[in-house]
């Protein structure tokens, strides 16, 4: 399943969003300064929940107050709701959290909801319904309904005595609701503990790396050179491999390959380039590259990782890179999102201009808040007509959400 909407309220500068996805590729367009990294820390949020624990999750980001949306009147409610989809829109899912600060700087889960739809499931059933409500105290409720092939219904409800702790999401433990349609689990929680995300800098990849048995690629790219000898190991790995030389030959056309040398107990890359008039490649070791070579080979790298990402979200793939270098990764955005659901944010007009004004998401700040909506219908028809592009708009007047006052300049 794929993300195909998230609402948040009361989570630093979000205080009521809401943001529809594309099932490829989304671009969260802004300035510096308007929440963009705050929306993308929602993502990671839930994500680290899933994967290590919710207090873990909150602990990370030094506590619930430091969540908690800043304004007067102060909330004291964290709400967190994701919409799943199949690509072709007959399964669904939905997951909810709500978190209540408690005292000086504890918190407890208030309720926590998953649902699922599912069709087609085979064995006499036709559709069928899986809900599960956990309360303040812990407990879950679990209801399952459906509709037999002579449309009798089927519906049970099971009241689970168990309780879960106040700072512990149930997530993590309910059981899988069972096949859907195709076949695959209809359990949400793996698809975010799938998610992956991109802070890949130049000062980490030219730091020697100790060898790292993890298989994911860490957000810091911290164990890349691990990555990279692990992917040369298999026939899948060394197909990712070559598709990310290939968009390095159309930035960099003298560059071959990278190979991984062992200095001590350390793993250092080495970039090989061909060299006008000689039979042998040179070699660079990272600290020898500019910090725009890193950073594309970074990216590229997290864009082709396996095991592929359910989602993968890159913060400003622009920056220290060649402006000409972002058509390439335009490019590698669009084709990766064919299997991974990609998000970007960015505010490079010469990135924008690529992609579809139906997958850009503008961000603005009003009144000390975020807002993230689609591009206002006006400049849209202006970029579907050719009258003006992505890239000029954000240039001269900006790009404008929706629901906005658009004034003549």
């Amino acid at each position: 399943m794929y993300l195909k909407s998230i609402h948040v309220q009361h989570y630093k500068s979000l205080d009521n969003v809401s943001v529809d996805f594309a099932p490829d590729v989304t671009v969260v367009v802004g300035p510096n300064g308007v929440g963009k990294s705050n929306f993308v820390d929602v993502l990671r949020f839930l994500r680290d929940a899933v994967t290590d624990d919710l207090e873990h999750a909150v602990t990370k980001r030094e506590g619930i107050q430091r969540l908690l949306q800043t304004y007067k009147t102060k909330p004291y409610k964290i709400g967190i709701r994701c919409d799943f989809a199949e690509s072709d829109g007959l399964d669904s899912a939905s997951y909810a959290l709500h978190l209540t600060s408690v005292g000086s700087g504890g918190y407890r889960v208030e309720n926590e909801t998953y649902q699922a739809c599912l069709d087609s499931l085979g064995g006499g059933y036709i559709d069928k319904d899986f809900r599960w409500s956990r309360d303040a105290k812990g407990r879950i409720q679990i209801i399952n309904s459906g509709r037999t092939s002579l449309g009798l219904p089927l519906i049970s409800t099971l009241h689970l005595n168990e309780s879960y702790a106040p700072d512990a999401i149930a997530l993590t433990e309910m059981p899988p609701t069972g096949s859907t349609r195709n076949g695959a689990d209809g359990y949400i929680g793996k698809d975010i503990a799938a998610w992956s995300h991109c802070t890949i800098y130049p000062n980490t990849l030219k730091k020697p790396a100790l060898p790292d048995r993890n298989s994911k690629l860490m957000e810091s790219g911290d164990n890349w050179a691990s990555i990279i000898k692990s992917m040369k190991r298999s026939p899948k790995g060394r197909d990712a491999l070559e598709r990310i030389y290939d968009a390095m030959r159309a930035v960099l056309p003298t560059f071959e390959e990278v190979s991984i040398q062992t200095v001590g107990s350390y793993l250092v890359p080495l970039f090989k380039f061909q060299v006008e008039g000689e039979k042998s490649l040179a070699s660079f070791d990272p600290v020898q590259l500019s910090d725009g070579t890193l950073r594309l080979f970074g990216i590229l790298l997290a864009a082709y990782q396996l095991p592929r990402p359910k989602l993968l979200v890159i913060e400003e793939p622009e920056q220290t890179i060649y402006p000409g270098a972002l058509a390439v990764l335009a490019d590698v955005f669009k084709e990766v999102g064919r299997s991974t659901q990609v998000l970007i944010t960015t505010h490079s007009p010469h990135l924008v201009q690529f992609f579809d004004p139906s997958q850009i998401r503008v961000t603005v700040m009003q009144d000390g808040m975020t807002q993230i909506r689609p591009i206002h219908s006006h400049q849209m028809e202006a970029v579907n007509e050719g009258l003006l592009s992505l890239e000029e708009f954000m240039i001269t007047e900006g790009l404008r959400p929706e629901d906005t006052e658009l004034t003549a300049p």
